[in-house]
């Protein structure tokens, strides 16, 4: 888990049809992990050469979907 740092093996990749062998980008599915590892929607699972970088800035385009306008410098 990238937070922590904890390495886990996957022991089963869960769908609403039963088990499959492969999961990709967009499918609905569920990890069960061969260790006893409390990870939850939001938890990040990378490889261990693939953490993430920690920042206090990024770069992103929006699109605002509110009739009221985006205010630059206000917290949302």
């Amino acid at each position: 888990m990238a937070a922590s740092g904890r390495q886990a093996r996957v022991a089963r990749i869960v769908t609403a049809d039963g088990d499959i062998d492969t999961a990709y980008a967009g499918d609905a599915v569920t990890l069960v992990l061969a260790d006893n590892i409390d990870a939850g929607r939001g938890d990040l699972l990378v490889a261990p050469q693939n953490r993430p970088q920690v920042a206090d800035q990024f770069t992103a385009h929006l699109i605002w979907m509110s009739d009221e306008k985006l205010l630059p410098g206000r917290s949302y």
